[in-house]
């Protein structure tokens, strides 16, 4: 599962190019190799330790897949639990501290596609809420970072995950189509959005979402924006604008592959 080569990445207005992306989910492969390393049961490829100084990144990101898949979710879910309780501890507190926000932004630039700025956003909706094996492998592959990602019921989505430069796994609700607390606004140039609010299981907000899509001449544009609470420091929103270009980059790439979507 490749990153389509005709994206454009721009973060803070300028171009980042697919490179650095790609170091970045190397960089996070290394770190998540260790995580589940951890877990019980668990046997990763011999040949992966040569993978990684070859920098071999798609038979690391093929393994890592397979052992995700091969763990399941509920195993992931429990074996991550202590981290995941004490890094929403964390975020109910940063919550409490400031009802500000900050944003991490990325935008991509999609060329070359038929699609319409709705067709492109339903068909990332799809892939990330309608779950059945294809989906939940794009899913979990999309981000080295991901190990939940499914719906549970209409608009909200289970999502497990490190965000940014966290150091803990946060498990949190992503309730689409509710915008309470949200700080951001739909930007006019846009033509379709995803918005939604981060919750966790008692129903706490600890941020959001609202995801863009529009036209910009002959290309579409899709705005990633995530809401996090201001306290929490400008690395990790950094951090978090390319892990938001190495998700939807895969996710983009996905949804304008017709093959994904035939009957």
């Amino acid at each position: 599962m490749k990153i389509n080569n005709e994206l454009i990445f721009e973060i803070n207005g300028e171009e980042v190019t697919h490179d650095i992306v790609y170091k970045w989910e190397y960089k996070r492969m290394i770190a998540v190799h260790k995580t589940l390393a951890k877990m019980e049961g668990v046997k990763f490829s011999p040949y992966f330790d040569k993978w990684v100084k070859e920098k071999n990144i798609d038979a690391m990101r093929s393994e890592i897949l397979r052992i995700k898949i091969q763990l399941g979710i509920e195993k992931m879910r429990s074996e991550l639990k202590a981290k995941t309780k004490l890094a929403n501890i964390i975020s109910k507190f940063s919550n409490v501290l400031s009802n500000k926000r900050k944003f991490s932004i990325t935008e991509i630039v999609v060329p070359n596609t038929n699609l319409t700025p709705k067709e492109l956003l339903d068909r990332i909706i799809e892939i990330m809420m309608v779950n059945n094996d294809k989906h939940l492998e794009i899913n979990l592959n999309t981000n080295p970072d991901h190990y939940v990602l499914q719906e549970v019921s209409d608009d909200v989505q289970e999502v497990l995950e490190t965000t940014g430069g966290s150091p803990l796994p946060t498990h949190f609700f992503a309730h689409y189509n509710d915008e309470e607390k949200l700080v951001s606004t739909f930007d006019p140039k846009f033509e379709v959005q995803a918005p939604g609010t981060a919750r966790l299981e008692d129903g706490t907000i600890i941020g959001g979402v609202r995801h863009q899509v529009g036209r910009d001449k002959d290309v579409l544009r899709f705005r990633a924006l995530v809401e996090f609470p201001a306290v929490l420091p400008n690395y990790m929103i950094k951090e978090h604008q390319l892990h938001l270009a190495c998700e939807f980059g895969h996710w983009i790439s996905a949804a304008i592959d017709d093959n994904n979507f035939k009957s």
